[in-house]
């Protein structure tokens, strides 16, 4: 039971209860107490770096975006610019084989008419000779 005043063995073991609190707070508490500090640190060091990795991840996508966007931009006033020199060539191109068609043609045409003409003239003759001969077929034959 406890006395009043306590003996010796209460101050002993008071003392070696305070000796060992001391011995595990060196050697135990405190190296613990630190390594979850430090681990605390790591972690939330780590999750800062993760926001700012990922903000530094957002503005390269935007600016990658607004590149891509200029370069669409760019390659669609390109394609514009191609297509309005293609179709200008393509009305060259077409207006010159029209042109060379409408030549030929009128060539054409004209040796056409000079082959009718001469075919015409040619039938004429012929038809006059033949109209001659059926006359004097015809007007011979009944004399005789």
């Amino acid at each position: 039971m406890l006395a009043f005043p306590p003996d010796i063995t209460f101050y002993i073991q008071l003392g070696s209860f305070f000796l060992l609190l001391f011995i595990l707070n060196r050697l135990l508490f405190v190296p613990y107490a630190e390594l979850l500090a430090e681990r605390e640190a790591r972690t939330e060091g780590a999750s800062q770096g993760a926001v700012a990795d990922r903000a530094h991840a957002d503005e390269l996508a935007a600016k990658i975006n607004a590149e891509l966007s200029i370069a669409r931009t760019l390659a669609a006033e390109e394609a514009e610019t191609i297509r309005v020199a293609t179709r200008a060539d393509e009305a060259k191109i077409f207006a010159a084989a029209q042109a060379d068609a409408t030549a030929k043609l009128t060539r054409l045409r004209g040796e056409i008419a000079k082959e009718t003409a001469s075919a015409r003239d040619s039938l004429r003759g012929d038809a006059q000779a033949l109209a001659t001969e059926m006359t004097n077929a015809i007007l011979g034959g009944g004399r005789g």
